[in-house]
């Protein structure tokens, strides 16, 4: 196992060991072991290792990245802006969206600097009141022509690239990591294909070729994002989607068949077993895809000549906070809202490793000010963030 990774599953430890999963016993043998696999995988002295480990940094550095986040810190701002978006009937909702993400991303560290949020309240407001201003007009047109009631929902399928391109660009260009932004330069032509034209023909495919079409559109997003003047470069597995979602069929049916047996052994257990089945359904599946394909696609990416990602994700683990956080969510009636997202930021976060190169510091940020304006303010109004 190479020593990157092995830092890389001790964070995880530290982390599972943090949130009650694994008692200090257990995380001690885990640790013990995973050090114990240094000595045969490198088969040389402590002077070489550390050797070799000076001429690799030569050439690049590996970096944590850490979520130094507070659920109770979070959860005052976010009370506090939930009240105020409330008592304004909306308005104070972009100042609460901006808040609440920059606390988010100014506690995301990657070798000592921060992520940053740099939106503009008054400019997602902006394009809000734009957003209810065409809403107003299409319901007084179509009351009016039923014509107009065929042919604007026509109009916005085809805006809908136009949109999806904006609104990710305008998500993208409020991120900034080392006071450099980043970007997503995606074609109306290419946006129309795999966000709409291809997804709409899976129907007749019986969702066969659902895999094949989220492979293509997330490494259609992952190829026109730019931090920077730098591409990142993803390559995908097809054959890793469909593994991966070939298990969270296999799985869902398995439980499904176990409730069943279970009904017929005894009705009453069964009937009691439904929602917490139910439950553990969409907690194992969005652990499975959450954790086969984020593994596989930061695996696969790299920030051209700046830097490559590693993540060690692990189902069992996931599934425990999933499901953990699905019943939080339930019976405190969304209130564990900021708790579940520092709980699970902090767990994805200690599971990516960054491996920088050199160039990292010729990065350059080539968005000027006077580039957004009036789209990134109608982009704000639908809020798409895929």
């Amino acid at each position: 196992m190479s020593e990157h990774k092995i830092a890389a599953e001790l964070r995880e430890l530290a982390s599972l060991k943090d949130e009650g999963i694994l008692t200090d016993e257990e995380f001690e043998k885990k640790k013990q072991e995973l050090l114990n696999l240094k000595a045969p995988y490198t088969g040389a002295s402590q002077s070489n290792i550390t050797q070799s480990a000076t001429d690799t940094n030569k050439q690049y550095d590996l970096k944590e990245v850490r979520f130094e986040g507070n659920a109770s810190e979070f959860f005052r701002i976010w009370i506090v802006n939930l009240f105020l978006s409330l008592i304004t009937f909306g308005i104070y909702s972009p100042w609460a969206k901006v808040q609440n993400t920059k606390y988010l991303y100014q506690n995301l560290v990657i070798d000592g600097h921060r992520f940053n949020y740099i939106a503009d309240p008054i400019q997602i407001l902006k394009g809000r009141i734009l957003a209810v201003f065409l809403l107003v007009i299409y319901l007084i047109a179509t009351s009016y022509n039923f014509a107009l009631s065929i042919l604007f929902p026509i109009i916005l399928f085809l805006m809908a690239p136009w949109i999806i391109n904006r609104s990710m660009s305008f998500q993208m260009r409020m991120t900034t990591y080392r006071n450099v932004r980043f970007n997503f330069e995606g074609d109306y032509g290419n946006s129309f294909l795999y966000f709409l034209l291809l997804p709409a023909l899976t129907y007749f495919t019986l969702f066969l070729a659902l895999p094949l079409v989220l492979k293509n559109m997330n490494e259609y997003i992952l190829n026109k994002t730019k931090y920077g003047d730098r591409y990142f470069t993803s390559n995908l597995s097809t054959s890793e989607f469909y593994k991966t979602y070939g298990i969270v069929v296999g799985v869902s049916i398995g439980v499904v068949l176990l409730i069943l047996i279970i009904s017929l052994i005894s009705e009453t257990i069964g009937t009691i077993l439904i929602f917490p089945a139910y439950i553990l359904i969409i907690a194992v599946s969005a652990a499975i895809v959450g954790v086969m394909i984020r593994n596989h696609t930061y695996n696969n990416t790299i920030l051209s000549e700046v830097a490559s990602f590693e993540s060690s994700m692990q189902i069992k683990p996931y599934t425990f906070i999933v499901f953990t956080n699905i019943l939080a969510l339930i019976f405190s009636f969304g209130l564990a809202y900021p708790w579940v997202m520092i709980r699970n930021t902090k767990y994805l976060a200690s599971t990516v490793t960054v491996k920088t190169e050199e160039n990292i510091d010729s990065v350059i940020d080539t968005i000027s000010k006077s580039d957004s304006a009036i789209l990134d303010e109608v982009a704000g109004a639908f809020d798409l963030e895929i």
